[in-house]
């Protein structure tokens, strides 16, 4: 799960996918972004079932694009753990199940405590009033029901709790795990009630932020992960006909 400057990937170890061997040239990530974005997306739409393999040919013809990139997004994807690639049979579609989901969400979580421990410090009323801003904006937009900006909002909510705790590398592991949460609820959606608790919480951390209550803002943080846990897995379930 992009308004990305062109820059350029570092490669990681050579993979082999469908023996095809690795380009030694590199692939603007604004490409690769949008190709991982475009087989993210119809993996999670049902487009691909789990364990059916990914041939590179066919996805290329299928959605448009050239061999490098989409290789470098399979690479991508199966760091987020959507794909897997083994020798001599190449990427296929990972079996999402509720372990999958649980960890996803507990990595994201516990980010997200670690800058809050490490940017209490460096909190001001400035910074304060920035996140009560896109708090502010948020429930608007769940009030009016626009699903793609509450999305959106609350990525850049948390996003900038990231940026205070000042660990950039804590920031790409969160980004690029919450891609992959952004197209889950694109796809499943909320419950009735969810974003409407997402809501309430954001008020909440922000108060106990205010007063640099870091036990209550990291109970607060729990609660939303047992929340949303809980309710993706329903939504999940009940698309899937579990």
């Amino acid at each position: 799960m992009s308004n990305i400057p062109t820059t350029r990937r570092k490669r990681g170890p050579a993979v082999s996918v469908e023996g095809e061997s690795s380009a030694s040239d590199e692939v603007s990530t604004t490409l690769v972004d949008l190709v991982v974005k475009t087989i993210r997306e119809a993996i999670l739409s049902g487009a691909y079932f789990p364990q059916e393999r990914l041939k590179i040919s066919a996805l290329s013809k299928r959605f448009n694009f050239s061999a490098m990139p989409v290789r470098e997004a399979l690479r991508t994807l199966e760091g987020e753990g959507l794909v897997e690639i083994t020798p001599n049979r190449g990427a296929t579609v990972r079996r999402l199940d509720r372990r999958f989901i649980e960890d996803l969400f507990e990595l994201n979580t516990e980010l997200r405590i670690f800058a809050i421990r490490r940017g209490m410090r460096y909190m001001t009323t400035e910074k304060l009033e920035m996140l009560s801003g896109i708090a502010d904006a948020f429930a608007q937009a769940v009030s009016q029901g626009d699903l793609d900006a509450s999305i959106r909002l609350n990525r850049q909510f948390h996003g900038k709790l990231m940026e205070i705790g000042g660990n950039m590398e804590a920031l790409r592991v969160f980004e690029r795990g919450w891609e992959l949460i952004g197209a889950f609820r694109r796809h499943y959606g909320y419950g009735p009630t969810r974003q409407q608790g997402l809501a309430t919480e954001k008020k909440m951390l922000i108060q106990a932020l205010s007063r640099h209550d870091l036990q209550q803002a990291e109970a607060i943080l729990r609660m939303q992960h047992a929340a949303a846990v809980d309710d993706l897995i329903q939504r999940f379930n009940a698309m899937e006909g579990h």
